[in-house]
């Protein structure tokens, strides 16, 4: 009974330990597939109207950011991530067909008993324009670019 008690505390530690490194995971894994299909709906121009779970109709449009969010998996990850589409190099007037285009998603993310101490979860895509980006509203260049 003694050992078990000693034990319980560092066991219990490790197991939750192991569960929230699991849904960091899975936050960034589902923000790397939003952030490769933002990408590729920059790069051709076009991405499906915004459609209710459950609708068999789509009715309204949203930007590209806005359809983002719509894709993300968790409700937690939906409520936190912020996205941003840029052009690395140039601004968004000086862009043509076969400039990159690079989708960014940032989100905090913190674990239960480090609060203090926020962990930020970053996925990027970049892909090269098929079609001059007519329709991606508040891109422009890049940070640091």
């Amino acid at each position: 009974m003694v050992e078990f008690a000693l034990i319980l505390f560092p066991l219990l530690l490790l197991v939750a330990g192991i569960i929230w490194f699991g849904i960091g995971l899975n936050y960034w894994l589902d923000m790397q597939r939003i952030a490769n299909q933002g990408a590729r709906w920059a790069a051709v121009n076009n991405w499906p109207p915004d459609c209710p779970p459950g609708s068999t109709s789509c009715t309204g449009t949203r930007t590209l950011q806005q359809t983002m969010l719509r894709q993300a998996l968790t409700t937690g990850l939906r409520n936190t991530v912020s996205v941003t589409i840029c052009y690395p190099g140039k601004s968004a007037a000086q862009v043509t067909r076969g400039d990159p285009v690079r989708v960014q998603l940032t989100s905090p993310f913190t674990l239960f008993w480090l609060e203090r101490f926020p962990i930020t979860l970053r996925a990027s895509s970049t892909m090269r324009l098929e079609q001059k980006p007519t329709l991606i509203t508040g891109a422009d260049r890049c940070a640091g670019t």
